[in-house]
């Protein structure tokens, strides 16, 4: 099979490689398919592709703020869109687009979302890039991403516990960042399951992270693989039985590397697989 991905190069020079665009590719080529990335900033975007040669394209552009991804809707090819943010932007623009450009499915990461033209496409993570160190756990907790509805829980934790914050931290740093927590705290936004989940059990740290009623689906059990909070306490609660208790903590270290590996891009690709047979 022969894919072409459509997204903007990564802003930010930490984050290429780990930019969607450029782990999907990787995961196609995997599995043995030819794969490429096209769009705003890649060295080939001045070059039109030939649409028609590809036997399938996947638009992963979720935020383009120019008008820069083309018109598909004559090109026959079988047309994906990954509606990665439609917990932040709602599912409108994705509907606009689909129905524009004539697509063929919508790769729905957020189930509140799905539509008869969409399938349930979770996130996930890259297993090439994102894994466990042998870094030393110098932090009891640490939050590594961006404050944004997080702040109060934040300050919550630091005022009993202290937490590392590493804010808008990207790349490998990132990486090196989570393995050096105890726990990872994260609190999806909105009704989704952000990347955080995946990255930080394909990481090997324990995850601390807010309920979402979809988490049983994916494998996501509290106290089996993960801590899954409700409200502010039982947040702090978790925590302080976690500290206390290494082999508790250790053990779901160990499930959720174990569950990780359901949860990669390469996996991901098998769903896709299955579509177009």
């Amino acid at each position: 099979m022969k894919t072409i991905i459509i997204q903007e190069h990564s802003r930010h020079k930490e984050n290429v490689e780990y930019r969607e665009c450029m782990s999907l590719k990787r995961a196609f080529e995997f599995h043995g398919h030819e794969a490429s990335v096209w769009g705003l900033g890649h060295n080939n975007y001045q070059d039109t592709p030939d649409w028609n040669s590809y036997d399938l394209i996947i638009n992963i552009e979720n935020y383009d703020e120019t008008g820069w991804v083309p018109d598909l809707s004559s090109v026959k090819t079988t047309k994906f869109i990954w509606a990665i943010d439609a917990h932040c932007k709602g599912l409108n623009s994705y509907l606009e687009t689909f129905t524009n450009g004539k697509y063929d499915l919508i790769l729905q990461s957020t189930p509140e979302f799905l539509t008869d033209n969409s399938v349930w496409f979770p996130n996930c993570y890259d297993d090439d890039m994102i894994k466990p160190l042998s870094v030393e756990k110098e932090y009891n907790v640490g939050f590594c991403g961006n404050i944004n509805n997080r702040g109060y829980l934040i300050d919550s934790i630091d005022r009993q516990f202290g937490i590392r914050k590493d804010i808008f931290v990207l790349g490998d740093s990132m990486v090196r960042s989570i393995n050096s927590y105890r726990i990872h705290f994260n609190a999806n936004i909105s009704i989704d399951i952000n990347y955080r989940n995946f990255e930080t059990i394909g990481c090997g740290t324990c995850l601390l992270t807010s309920y979402n009623r979809h988490y049983e689906m994916l494998g996501l059990r509290d106290k089996v693989n993960c801590l899954i909070y409700s409200t502010e306490n039982e947040m702090l609660e978790k925590i302080e039985t976690a500290l206390n208790e290494d082999d508790f903590r250790k053990s779901l270290e160990m499930s959720a590397l174990e569950l990780a590996k359901y949860h990669t891009y390469k996996n991901r690709i098998k769903i896709i697989e299955e579509i177009l047979k």
